[in-house]
């Protein structure tokens, strides 16, 4: 045993006796200031001429690690700045500190001008680059989607012109918010922090085929720069009563860590007025809903990415929001006879309450596979969204002289909670090569739906559950998809064609009733290119999509106006299909036009059912339209002059609707325009005394088998940016003329129904931003030598 000790110890001095001893070499470059200075270049060398690199931080200091002793060279180099070198012999660890002189003889700045076109037509979507937009000048998200051709945004709500509401992604991550989160979001992000906007009206296989509409992706700017960047803004709204915003967002960059959070809160209420008018065979029903809803919304993101390596990097984030709603609502019903004449009178009172809070996060992982561009990313994300609702209100009817009707005086309460948990896996492999390239990906989600609703009339004290008109919904949605993408380039022709395949299982349970459905679909796309000068390129693409229902189309809740009229949801609705064709014609970047047809089968919407014999009407989705619609659209972007920038758009469209329900009219088609002209101006050379005029007109219109009437908006705006641009001052005037009505009407059982809607979109506007961030890191970040190194990395 003592021979075998002697032996493990004589072999363990041996070892670590031939292993050389590592030291470090640390330090710090310095100004003529003795300020630490960022971005110097350090380079050293040992006695075989190998060399290892690095560069100081944002204090100035910089370090070397495990190095054998021996002979070293030490060079420190940066531009205007006079190169230092020192030879030394490295015993144990040791300091260098230096302090640069700046160079008598600088280098000249060299400004090379190269600017890509405002909008650019690729082969699968319509790029807008923000950078080079007026309009981008001291605004925000939500506000910079107006001047984008193709998209609209009408009460923060943003659709494509002629096809309506639309998906928004962020970095091509879909933003898996509320209208109202959504909107919140997208008034915290600063246009400067927004490098382009892709309008992808036909998106390519890479993409769930979910949504007829297309998609909008924002592509926000790398942060390249090391140090703390952000904003702060705050926003007052006066409509017909006050609503104030304030929120911010701040970027952190160190090292291989990068953070990023934005905090949001919204205070204030509008005014909503809705008219309907029924004419029954016997009588007129005439509706008038004023309302006024109260919203107190919080919302918060918060994102930490850490490269992992110069080949890996690793990303988590998380998104929560809170909604506290409530309303006092009057709805008052005029019930007309053959004459004309009041008959009675319908009176209702009512207020709702609801309690909402939505969770997202997403575990991000993006390898890079070699230095061609192979490679991988994975995407893991949970959603979760509960809510709480109820609603109060009574009924009570009068005699045309005023008198109180007996007994007709009632209270009610309906009550509906839901809990949707939504978990997604998905991993994209992007493999180009040489002469073309090639993408596959996977993704499963599994959706949890639970609803519990109720309806409860008052009796006395207690409220009384009507079980006919309560429900408890569980619906369950699995769906697994592939996808396969090749591109390929020949000369003057660019080619994409995709393939994706989703297969579906459905499981909705309420009261008695089961859906169960499994499906499987293919989702074809192709997109063809000729360029025919460097001027004028022609495109035609294709592609094939479903639009599954939001899911409180599928929440049996009902919502009563009064006991004769509600709206319900529908647990057995099912999803419609979409054929896109598009053929569009790009001349200098400046001028797009763009002819496209698509075929709706399936396709749902909903319809108010009426009873004649009960007077009752109940709104409810069901899939009943088979819809052909044809769009000619065509796009300008010009700048008259050197400080006027003006986007115009005008589309034609011409619909045909057919309808496999008897309650409805068999078909409807009709013809229809929009036209919409953004105007934006500078009134002095630094662009800081800015101003912006904006127009659209929505013509007479088929939609679906809903005439719509015209519709219009204008709005007026002034900006000035002021302390070095960072403070942002604007006031702005929406729906100047009140003529951002939305008034329709329809055939139901061969009784028409007419529509009067207004959201008190009439308002003015008064933001303040403030941008604030380390100057002097914004400047290094300009001189950096190492820049396209750095965006590598990403």
């Amino acid at each position: 045993m003592h021979k075998l000790l002697f032996a493990i110890t004589l072999l363990f001095i041996l070892t670590f006796s031939g292993v050389q001893a590592q030291f470090k070499i640390v330090g710090k470059s310095l100004g003529e200031n003795n300020i630490g200075q960022a971005l110097i270049s350090i380079k050293l060398t040992n006695a075989s001429n190998k060399s290892v690199y690095t560069q100081s931080d944002s204090l100035g200091n910089y370090i070397f690690l495990n190095l054998p002793s021996g002979s070293y060279n030490i060079f420190f180099s940066a531009i205007n700045y006079v190169s230092q070198q020192r030879n030394f012999q490295l015993r144990s660890d040791t300091s260098i500190n230096i302090q640069l002189m700046e160079n008598a003889q600088k280098l000249v700045d060299v400004q090379i001008n190269s600017k890509k076109p405002l909008v650019e037509k690729r082969i699968d979507r319509t790029i807008f680059n923000v950078e080079n937009s007026i309009s981008a000048i001291g605004t925000d998200a939500i506000e910079l989607l107006t001047k984008v051709p193709g998209v609209r945004v009408m009460n923060d709500q943003v659709s494509l012109v002629g096809k309506g509401a639309v998906n928004v992604m962020m970095n091509d991550k879909l933003i898996q918010l509320s209208q109202d989160d959504l909107s919140n979001y997208l008034k915290s992000i600063s246009s400067d922090q927004i490098s382009k906007i892709e309008v992808i009206t036909n998106p390519p296989a890479k993409y769930d085929a979910q949504g007829n509409n297309g998609l909008i992706n924002i592509v926000l700017k790398k942060v390249t720069a090391e140090g703390i960047k952000g904003s702060v803004n705050t926003v007052f709204t006066q409509a017909t009563h006050p609503t104030a915003f304030a929120g911010g967002n701040i970027s952190y960059r160190k090292d291989k860590i990068t953070v990023n959070s934005t905090l949001n809160v919204r205070k204030g209420s509008i005014v909503p007025f809705e008219q309907s008018t029924i004419f029954y065979p016997n009588q007129t029903w005439n509706v008038v809903n004023k309302d006024r809803n109260f919203r107190t919304v919080p919302s918060a993101q918060v994102g930490l990415d850490y490269q992992i390596s110069k080949k890996a990097l690793l990303g988590l984030s998380y998104n929560g929001g809170l909604t506290n709603f409530h309303s006092e609502e009057n709805i008052k019903t005029k019930v007309f006879n053959h004459q004309s004449s009041l008959d009675s009178l319908l009176n209702s009172d009512a207020n709702a309450k609801i309690r909402s809070n939505f969770h997202a996060t997403n575990l991000y992982l993006k390898q890079s596979l070699d230095s061609t561009g192979k490679q991988l990313i994975i995407n893991a994300d949970w959603f979760r969204f509960a809510d709480d609702k109820n609603r109060f209100f009574n009924n009570q009817s009068y005699l045309t002289d005023g008198g109180l009707i007996p007994n007709s005086f009632a209270e009610y309460l309906s009550t509906s909670k839901q809990n949707i948990n939504l978990y997604t896996l998905k991993a994209d492999v992007d493999l180009p090569f040489k002469t073309f390239k090639f993408a596959v990906g996977a993704k499963l989600s599994f959706i949890n739906n639970e609803s519990d609703v109720a309806f409860y009339k008052r009796r006395n004290t207690i409220y009384e559950l009507d079980v006919n008109q309560s429900n408890l919904f569980s619906y369950r949605e699995n769906t697994q998809a592939l996808y396969v993408n090749l591109n390929k380039t020949i000369r003057k022709w660019d080619f994409q064609i995709g393939l994706r395949g989703e297969y579906t299982q459905i499981d909705g349970v309420s009261v008695n009733q089961r859906n169960e459905n499994s499906y499987f679909q293919l989702f074809p796309t192709l997109y063809v290119v000729y360029r025919a000068t460097d001027q004028s390129a022609w495109n035609i693409n294709y592609g094939r999509r479903i639009n599954r229902p939001a899911y409180r189309k599928l929440n049996p809740f009902r919502w009563y106006s009064n006991p004769f009229v509600y709206a319900e949801g529908n647990p057995f609705l099912q999803p419609s299909y979409n054929n896109n064709v598009e053929i569009s014609h790009t001349y200098k970047s400046l001028f797009i036009s763009t002819f496209s047809f698509s075929n709706t089968q399936d396709g749902f919407n909903d319809v108010n059912f009426i009873d004649a014999s009960s007077n009752t009407q109940a709104s409810k989705p069901v899939n009943f339209i088979t819809r052909y619609q044809y769009q000619f659209s065509n796009s300008a972007v010009l700048i008259p002059f050197k400080n006027w920038q003006t986007t115009n758009q005008f589309n034609v469209f011409y619909s045909v609707s057919n309808s496999s329900i008897v309650q409805t009219l068999s078909n409807l088609k009709g013809a229809g325009a929009y036209f919409s002209t953004s105007n934006q101006f500078t009134f002095n050379k630094s662009k800081t005394i800015l101003a912006d005029i904006n127009f659209w007109y929505q013509f007479p219109t088929v939609d679906g088998l809903n005439e719509n009437e015209s519709q219009s908006n204008l709005d007026f705006g002034v900006k000035t940016l002021l302390l070095n641009k960072k403070l942002q001052l604007s006031l702005n005037a929406n729906d100047v003329l009140k003529t951002n009505k939305y008034r329709y009407s329809s055939l139901i059982n061969n009784i028409r129904q007419e529509y009067n809607n207004y959201y008190d979109a009439r308002q003015i506007r008064f933001t303040a931003r403030f941008n604030f961030g380390n100057e002097k890191i914004k400047q290094l970040e300009r001189k950096g030598g190492n820049e396209e190194e750095r965006r590598r990395s990403n």
